[in-house]
């Protein structure tokens, strides 16, 4: 069964991997991610959107993990390496039955779930249309619609959202663009 899993990576490297995965790796056994957003940057006066990684140094595969398949992955140059329980005070498990499924430390499928409702087709995440009226946030379209409760900060100045994210094993905080719609006299309040 195929399960989620992440890969430590030399910095600004991730697309590299992604690449060599892709390449080591049929299509149909593996799916390959690195999540992306798209923030406003400011630069000499002037904003441009700028496409940045979520996780920097991470990829997220998504694949049947043996042994096998850890040390091809682990033979790409630019893999630090695959989370995993090699740490004795995190290893519960013992070398019985199951013993190589149990040892990777895969991502529950409900975090993934989560992170690529967020994305579209080439994993990044776009801007989201975002009213704020009487400081009530109100997002009127894109990937946050219907995450207001996660948004913890809205920075107008910099018109990025502060998103809340379960992931593994924590919550991060992640900064995500928007784009700001300027409240109306007949804007209804919710």
């Amino acid at each position: 069964m195929r399960k989620w899993y992440a890969i430590f990576v030399q910095g600004a490297k991730e697309e590299d991997v992604m690449r060599r995965i892709l390449e080591r790796f049929d299509r149909s056994s593996v799916y390959c991610c690195v999540p992306k957003r798209k923030v406003p940057e400011k630069k000499d006066g002037v904003v441009n959107a700028v496409i940045k990684p979520m996780f920097p140094g991470y990829v997220f595969l998504q694949i049947h993990m043996d042994f096998k398949t850890y040390y091809e992955i682990q033979a790409i140059p630019e893999v630090i390496k695959v989370l995993n329980y090699e740490n004795k005070k995190d290893k519960q498990v013992s070398q019985g039955q199951g013993y190589e499924e149990m040892y990777f430390k895969s991502i529950p499928d409900e975090e993934m779930e989560h992170l690529i409702k967020l994305m579209d087709d080439k994993a990044i995440v776009d801007y989201s249309t975002v009213l704020m009226n009487n400081n009530v946030i109100t997002i009127v379209s894109g990937p946050l619609k219907g995450m207001e409760g996660s948004i913890k900060k809205i920075d107008k100045h910099k018109k990025r959202a502060k998103l809340l994210l379960n992931f593994l094993g924590c919550e991060k905080l992640i900064d995500l663009g928007i784009e700001l719609l300027a409240p109306t006299p007949t804007s209804p309040i919710r």
